[in-house]
Parts: structure tokens; sequence; C-alpha cells
């Protein structure tokens, strides 16, 4: 499988409908809907987006979420606001960690039990350093096996 960029030349400024006042944070699920509302003719022919928010998300139930996948919609988002530290090797690596992550569900990998593997659930900040920007075996084999 290979994955192309492209990143977008211009910032896309999000709804103030997808933003929750009382919570001081981005509604997940609407960014996301809005992001593919945005994108819908780049999306075709089998094509993903990644959306990297500058903001703080979250999704009913949960406190925050570091990124949100909506395979049924081939946009995913990941949340700048809880990954930033001054330590900008850290902080990428982080950003790396969690996009791969979101990915990872857009090609239809869950979560995996592996703590080391990009694709375990991260429940804080800790988790997210703990595992690596990689798939684990388990994870890479599902991917090979889907996508050759």
């Amino acid at each position: 499988m290979s994955v192309t960029v492209y990143p977008s030349m211009w910032p896309l400024q999000p709804p103030i409908s997808a933003y929750d006042w009382s919570r001081m944070q981005y509604r997940a699920d609407a960014m996301n809907r809005w992001l593919r509302d945005r994108l819908s003719q780049a999306l075709e022919g089998g094509r993903l987006a990644l959306g990297i928010v500058s903001a703080d998300g979250y999704v009913e139930g949960l406190n925050f979420v570091f990124g949100l996948a909506s395979p049924e919609l081939k946009v995913a988002t990941v949340y700048t606001k809880r990954l930033e530290t001054p330590d900008e090797t850290l902080y990428r690596a982080r950003l790396l960690k969690e996009a791969m992550h979101e990915l990872g569900h857009l090609l239809g990998l869950g979560h995996c039990d592996n703590p080391a593997c990009v694709m375990s659930f991260s429940n804080s900040i800790a988790d997210v350093d703990r595992k690596e920007a990689r798939f684990c075996t388990n994870c890479t084999l599902f991917l090979r096996a889907k996508y050759g």
C-alpha cells in the first residue's frame, strides 16, 4: 500500500457551529462531517482525509479525544491542544502517533491490546507517549491482508 500526502495550501476555519461553548471544545463528530462536506470531491476514488485541528475536541461520553476517525465519511481529525509541549520533538512524535492511529481506523483497524502498538487506545498523554509510532505485527498483518 502506498500513501500520498496532499497538504492543504490554506488553512480551513472550523465552523463555529461545531464549537461547544459550555465545554470550550469542538465536537469531533461535527468537525468530521464538516471536513467531509468541504472535501467531498477530493475524497472520490477511495481517498481519505486527515484534518489537524489546533484546538481541543470531544465526543459525547468522553471528556476529550486526541482524535476521531469516521470511516463511513473517509475522514479523521486529530486535536493538538492536549498533545502540545515545549519539546518540539516530543510534540511531533505525539502528532505522528495520533495521525497514524486515526488513519489506521480509516483503514479498518480497531483498537489494539498491545500497549506499544500505535493502535492502542490512549486515555491520557502518558498513554500516547508510551506507545510507538508503528503498527504491531498483528495490525500490520491485518493491513497487508486487506490491502496487499
